[in-house]
């Protein structure tokens, strides 16, 4: 039997059957929680559609909106994980972060739209405005930064620290440190990359296995594989 819940405002927990330690706040908050338990949910349609879900806190206007049987999940924002369903042990934090997950696990968005296009990628780690926004697939991926490896979709093993690093880039295990290091042009698929400095490898494409080090270093290189550079303007 449903016990120990508190549910407050219009139609707030409704079909709650056998759910219990739940707290929805808010117009239709956690409406199809049936079974949940120990779910916070806090605003307008806030864990929506929630039927078995449990351990979740979603805190915004359809936080979780679409959340079925996902749990241990942290959604704090409007449209946060709005579209997740079964995906389990995320944290996404801010307007639209995570807003199409639907079963990738163990991700953390940070920043208004943070892996917003993330379906099904896991383990990626998202700091930033608009950072690892065109992610869906991909996994094991670090962007800290605004616009980092914004267009990266499948990639995976990937850290890109900075303003725009690695923007462009959608290859795999490459590390990009620096404003704009790694940011390449549109379609490039460099993989085993490490570019540090601001600007370094800035333009490459389809290049692999280069190492780059220094303002600049690299700048230029577009298709070249196997280099090493080091200085500033190498």
């Amino acid at each position: 039997n449903a016990s120990n819940n508190t549910f407050i405002g219009y139609q707030a927990g409704r079909c709650n059957s056998s759910g219990a330690g739940n707290f929805f706040v808010g117009q239709c908050a956690g409406y199809y929680s049936c079974t949940g338990f120990y779910n916070n949910f806090l605003g307008d349609s806030a864990g929506y559609c929630n039927t078995e879900g449990c351990n979740n806190n979603f805190l915004g206007r359809c936080a979780g909106c679409s959340n079925t049987s996902g749990s241990y999940n942290n959604f704090f924002g409007h449209d946060a994980g709005c579209k997740n369903t079964s995906g389990c042990y995320n944290n996404f934090i801010g307007y639209h972060a995570g807003l199409f997950n639907s079963t990738g696990d163990c991700n953390n968005f940070f920043g208004p739209f943070a892996g917003v296009s993330n379906t099904s990628g896991c383990y990626n780690n998202f700091f930033g405005p608009f950072a690892g926004r065109c992610n869906t697939l991909g996994y094991d991926n670090v962007a800290i930064g605004r616009c980092a490896a914004h267009c990266r979709t499948t990639g995976h093993s990937n850290v890109s620290i900075g303003n725009s690093a690695g923007y462009f880039n959608t290859g795999s295990n490459n590390t990009f440190i620096g404003v704009l290091a790694g940011s390449g042009f549109a379609s490039a698929s460099g993989s085993y990359n490490i570019f540090f400095g601001h600007c370094s490898g800035r333009s490459n494409t389809s290049g692999a296995c280069n190492l780059f080090a220094g303002l600049r270093s690299g700048a230029c290189n577009t298709t070249g594989e196997f280099n090493i550079f080091f200085g500033h303007c190498a």
